[in-house]
């Protein structure tokens, strides 16, 4: 059975029109098994054949493309197949099969139009870019854009020659490299659409512009393309060699600035965009095709590939886990306007749930609504929201000091201080005020959730819901049930992430969860090379070079060093002296020095600039070493990888791709490593295993666990584990 459908019609008021032998237009729908229109292989075949019938059609005005699936057009090319490449002329094939087979579009007898409703990335994207014009419905749903350099590759079907083409050099490399999702309205300002309609009636209204576009020869389109690159600026950075390469040189800066030129892809968009900008199509799109190759075939694509695929589970949800859903209409109430809870009802509000702001201090009230009053009109001046839907968006938050609506709210949500006491007085209180079917969940980073909900009479709705800072960028949250949690309870926790645009993962309610406990070790190591002598700002210097988003001195600083001696507390009595607390950060902690928010730290902070303390010297008392950059590294992170290793052997999290997709969107490990545990099995578990034994050896109190020594014996590897 084909999964494109070519009907013939004269109106179109449904996903699959009505058939009439004498219609103007000829409609061609995919609706592929997938349940996102995936352009596998047999897709990609089915398109073909459909595209050779075409001919067979007379006294037709134009193709139609389109998706009978409700929000969504085309999701992209199968991520599985290409995690899975391994032959370069394979791959190359591949490219340039789909890259002619979209190139058909454009050179049919009657021009073609995609109309894009819903999802349209990747593929789905290089394949409209193929067609003669293209139309983008105004749903919330539609979201349009070419996201392969986060897989680790670049638009390989056509998309980076045709993009250049379209929009010059600077327009394309503006949609390439930050593998953006953006709106139809977005979408067609920037023209990669050439039009879009309301999404109330859109295909009658698309139909009326398809015949306006096709009773003119799509002169306006085509006009409006020339006017969006004209100018001599345009020119000369477009059509000049000289602009070429000033725009190709600021583009790569901006990369490497922030991949610290660990990731190929980009760099590798950047060099065939530019050749697609002077060099005849033909040879830009061979080009295209063998750096996609290379691309697909290395380690890096194989690592992003593997991340997304376990994004994608835990945003599906994962096999076994509780179902549930978030009470659509129900409000969500959030206790404590501080960052996190500020930054928790930001997110609500945005994704349509009508939130309640509750402080028992005005003024921390009026701080967080600024933070939230901030944060959309951040969304507004970026031309991402209009002003109507500014106001929208803050008509759905109330706040006050007074506990009101819990009868009849989903759940609420506290953010108050991290004390045990605290959390479990404001539970007692809120107790007898919920909602039968209302959950509470508690932020916390480390505090028991059995010990919050313990003797509660609501003990069997009470869940931990770990977000982290900020909570607008921080993709992951940890779900924790405790000990008399119920299913159900867990199942609406997990429903009411996804809503947020979070990706949940379930971890044990063991001390420091999951992340925490495994930047411990990390951020332990760093303060004893500091001790030995190792110079603290070249530390941070060396796990930035390895791709860390920041060094340990830096993120302890960030996240506060009396909540890290706090954590180390809860780490150290669970675990004993592997998990000691660091000395120089009580002395820190005792002296008010707790990092940027207190001014000082291990830097000195003013404004946006900081400085190494000096005055830590008198605390090291050790005289100044140095050791190779790959030898600091290891002794950072040999302490996570065996702490990873006792986090698997202990069930804290259900297996090691949901532990390294929890490393890199909640701490921001190198997503082109893949994790640490595929960075460690790509090193080989046998030395890992032998340094840490060393370290032992010569007085480190952790020794390698069972696992990691078991599989260091084999030569075996934590994402073979069965």
């Amino acid at each position: 059975m084909s999964q494109w459908k070519l009907i013939r019609s004269s109106s179109w008021e449904g996903p699959i029109p009505q058939a009439d032998p004498a219609g103007r237009w000829l409609h061609l729908v995919i609706d592929a098994e997938s349940s996102a229109n995936v352009l596998s292989a047999a897709v990609l075949e089915d398109l073909d054949k459909q595209l050779d019938r075409v001919s067979e059609f007379s006294n037709v005005d134009a193709l139609i493309i389109s998706s009978a699936k409700n929000g969504h057009f085309i999701a992209g090319a199968d991520v599985n197949a290409i995690g899975s490449a391994d032959n370069v002329d394979h791959v190359i094939e591949a490219c340039r099969s789909a890259q002619d087979l979209f190139g058909r579009l454009s050179n049919l007898s009657i021009p073609s139009i995609a109309v894009i409703q819903g999802t349209c990335l990747g593929g789905g994207l290089e394949l409209s870019l193929g067609c003669t014009a293209r139309i983008a419905v105004q749903d919330p749903r539609t979201r349009i854009g070419l996201p392969e350099v986060n897989l680790g590759i670049i638009p390989g079907f056509g998309g980076t020659v045709r993009m250049t083409r379209l929009l010059g050099l600077r327009g394309a490399l503006g949609w390439i490299l930050p593998a953006s999702r953006l709106p139809a309205q977005i979408a067609h300002r920037k023209g990669v659409v050439d039009a879009s309609v309301p999404v109330e009636g859109f295909r009658a209204l698309s139909l009326q512009m398809i015949e306006a576009m096709v009773s003119d020869g799509f002169r306006k389109v085509n006009a409006a393309r020339k006017k969006r690159r004209k100018g001599w600026i345009s020119y000369f950075l477009d059509e000049t060699s000289v602009g070429r390469t000033i725009v190709c040189r600021q583009a790569l800066k901006t990369v490497r600035a922030r991949t610290l030129g660990l990731m190929p892809a980009p760099e590798r968009a950047i060099e065939v965009a530019r050749l697609s900008a002077h060099r005849p199509e033909k040879e830009a799109l061979l080009e295209e095709a063998r750096a996609v190759s290379r691309l697909a075939t290395g380690p890096v694509c194989r690592n992003l590939v593997a991340i997304f695929q376990d994004s994608e589970r835990v945003r599906r949800g994962v096999s076994g886990q509780p179902d549930g859903v978030w009470p659509e209409p129900r409000t969500l109430v959030v206790l404590g306007a501080g960052v996190m809870g500020s930054g928790v009802a930001t997110m609500a509000i945005e994704k349509s749930i009508p939130t309640r702001l509750r402080d028992i201090s005005e003024e921390a009230i009026d701080q967080g609504l600024k933070k939230i009053g901030k944060a959309i009109d951040t969304r507004r001046k970026k031309r991402r929201i209009t002003t109507y839907q500014q106001a929208e968006i803050l008509s759905r938050l109330s706040h006050g000091k007074e506990l009101v609506g819990l009868e009849r709210c989903g759940g609420v949500l506290e953010a108050v201080v991290e004390r045990l006491d605290v959390k479990r007085s404001v539970l007692a209180e809120i107790a007898p005020l919920l909602a039968q079917d209302a959950i509470f969940a508690t932020n916390t980073s480390a505090l028991s959730v059995t010990a919050i909900q313990k003797d509660s009479p609501v003990a069997d709705r009470v869940v931990g819901l770990h977000f982290f800072n900020p909570v607008p960028k921080m993709p992951l949250v940890e779900v924790i049930p405790g000990e008399f949690t119920a299913p159900e309870a867990v199942g609406i926790a997990l429903s009411l992430a996804r809503k947020l645009g979070k990706y949940p993962v379930i971890v044990k309610d063991s001390p420091g969860f999951l992340v925490n406990r495994l930047l411990l070790p990390y951020l332990d190591a760093a303060s004893r090379l500091l001790l030995k002598g190792l110079s603290g700002s070249h530390i941070d210097q060396v796990a930035r070079t390895y791709g860390l988003p920041m060094g340990p001195f830096r993120l302890m600083d960030e996240v506060g060093l009396d909540i890290g001696v706090e954590v180390q507390e809860t780490l150290h009595c669970a675990f004993g002296d592997r998990a000691a607390s660091s000395p120089i950060l009580m002395k820190m902690v005792e002296k008010g020095w707790l990092g940027k928010k207190s001014g000082i730290g291990f830097y000195q902070h003013s404004g946006n600039s900081s400085t190494w303390n000096r005055d830590l010297e008198p605390m090291v008392q050790a005289t100044a070493s140095t050791l190779p950059a790959t030898q600091i590294i290891s002794s950072l992170l040999d302490p996570m990888i065996d702490e990873a290793a006792r986090c698997l052997e202990e069930e804290v999290v259900a297996d090691a791709g949901l532990l390294d997709l929890a490393m890199v969107m909640g701490t921001g490990y190198p997503p082109h490593l893949g994790g640490p545990l595929r960075a460690a099995d790509a090193e080989g578990l046998p030395a890992i295993e032998e340094r840490l034994r060393a370290a032992h050896e010569n007085g480190a109190a952790r020794s390698p666990c069972k696992l990691l020594v078991d599989l260091a014996l084999i030569n075996g590897r934590f994402h073979s584990r069965t």
